[in-house]
């Protein structure tokens, strides 16, 4: 068995069409530019909440932790946001009032989440590492708390929007059997088994600790309101935990990874099933003008 580690992105890229696995990891095509636009504010508020993290103590006051959480989101802000990547400085300006309406409400002092992710936090941007069955696997956890009953590592994404539930957790089952292509989901399944089991090889996890595992949308809820002398924006954010599924669902994830992860180490490209490729995946694929597997539904249209 292939000792190669593997990330939860490299195995939901498989997932999602191991043809785009071959362009984009393989082949390294070089696809066109696109907008960095998301990924800058990905970078903003993902290096905010890691500072505000490293540099609290469980002692700090709420009012502390959210001055120094605003400070460090405008000098992040400065340094990441380009101009460039936005329609207009009016473009620019709301999305940075957005973003920092995320970040103020997460670690608002006054019942914030941010406040106890901070003070709990133990590890930012832990890279871990697992194997099961000669597979070896590895990511990057954004933060991981120390809880009372245990560890909670944390995920943080612009809002849960499509992430796994209890609700959609059935689709994973029916992604493994070829009946349905759901990769992000997979993915979120991925993120969720890899974060777990690694985080349990970390020095700081202690045998019987209870191990949770959330994704955090900063922005899952935004209204929008126009004032007299402009507007104003305000945000949400809430977890969507996925322990319980990974528990109730471990075998079929386990079965997923271990399709994905032999299917990358014995360079097996071929894109199946296809039609379903074909229609969920092909349309927002960066490779599907050069893509011969795609080009050949055409010619025979």
């Amino acid at each position: 068995m292939s000792n190669v580690s593997l990330s939860p992105s490299r195995l939901a890229t498989y997932a999602t069409c191991p043809r785009q696995y071959d362009y984009s990891y393989v082949q390294d095509v070089i696809t066109p530019d696109r907008t960095e636009l998301y990924l800058n504010q990905g970078t903003i508020y993902h290096e905010t909440i890691e500072e505000v993290c490293d540099e609290t103590d469980p002692v700090d006051s709420s009012e502390a932790i959210h001055e120094r959480a605003m400070d460090i989101f405008d000098a992040k802000w400065a340094e990441h946001s380009t101009p460039a990547d936005y329609e207009s400085e009016a473009h620019q300006e709301y999305q940075r009032v957005e973003n920092r309406a995320g970040v103020e409400a997460f670690f608002d002092p006054d019942g914030g989440d941010g406040i106890d992710h901070a003070r709990q936090s133990i590890a930012t941007e832990c890279w871990v590492e697992c194997e099961r069955d000669g597979r070896a696997l590895h990511g990057k956890a954004d933060n991981v708390l120390r809880t009372e009953d245990g560890l909670h590592v944390i995920d943080y994404k612009r809002n849960t929007r499509g992430v796994l539930s209890s609700g959609t957790a059935d689709y994973l089952g029916e992604h493994l059997d070829g009946g349905a292509h759901e990769p992000k989901r997979v993915r979120n399944a991925f993120q969720t088994a890899v974060y777990i089991e690694g985080v349990k090889n970390e020095p700081f996890y202690e045998d019987g600790m209870e191990v949770q595992f959330s994704f955090y949308g900063l922005l899952n809820r935004t209204s929008f309101e126009s004032t007299p002398t402009g507007y104003e924006v305000s945000a949400r954010g809430y977890p969507r935990e996925t322990t319980e599924i990974y528990e109730e669902y471990h075998d079929t994830i386990w079965e997923l990874i271990r399709a994905a992860h032999d299917g990358i180490t014995g360079e097996a490209y071929e894109p199946e099933p296809f039609d379903f490729i074909n229609e969920e995946a092909c349309p927002d694929c960066d490779y599907r003008e050069m893509c011969a597997d795609r080009l050949a539904t055409e010619v025979r249209r």
